[in-house]
């Protein structure tokens, strides 16, 4: 999935250097707070209602892996810290949307974030 590679190459553009472990736990902290929980975990839920086994493989699920494994491997080289699982939790649910033509508004601000080479947190 071309657009999943071109989004994964996006956190190479990151400034890594500006994180420093202050603003890691505040971004962390910023992430697990409303609005940006509220909406990740709405966005997540509707998601997880569309799969079934018509619309979502074995296929998918491993792709889905390698995606976030490439993801988290990134992060974790530049931050050491745990905000390698939070954005290979948010590749995956890119991924998943993709696959499963859902669109929202949100999701797309998040998308956006990335590609701006930016982690997403906050208000989007």
């Amino acid at each position: 999935m071309d657009f999943m590679n071109e989004l994964i190459d996006c956190l190479n553009n990151i400034d890594y250097d500006s994180f420093d472990e202050d603003s890691l736990n505040e971004l962390l902290d910023c992430r697990d707070s409303a609005p940006f929980d509220t909406e990740w975990c709405r966005v997540d839920e509707e998601i997880s209602r569309l799969k079934n086994d018509q619309n979502y493989t074995a296929g998918n699920e491993e792709e889905q892996e390698k995606i976030r494994q490439k993801a988290f491997l990134i992060i974790e080289q530049n931050t050491e810290s745990e905000l390698a699982d939070y954005v290979s939790d948010d590749f995956g649910l890119i991924y998943d949307s993709f696959v499963l033509h859902y669109r929202d508004e949100w999701l797309d601000q998040l998308i956006e974030e990335y590609k701006n080479g930016k982690i997403p947190a906050g208000v989007l």
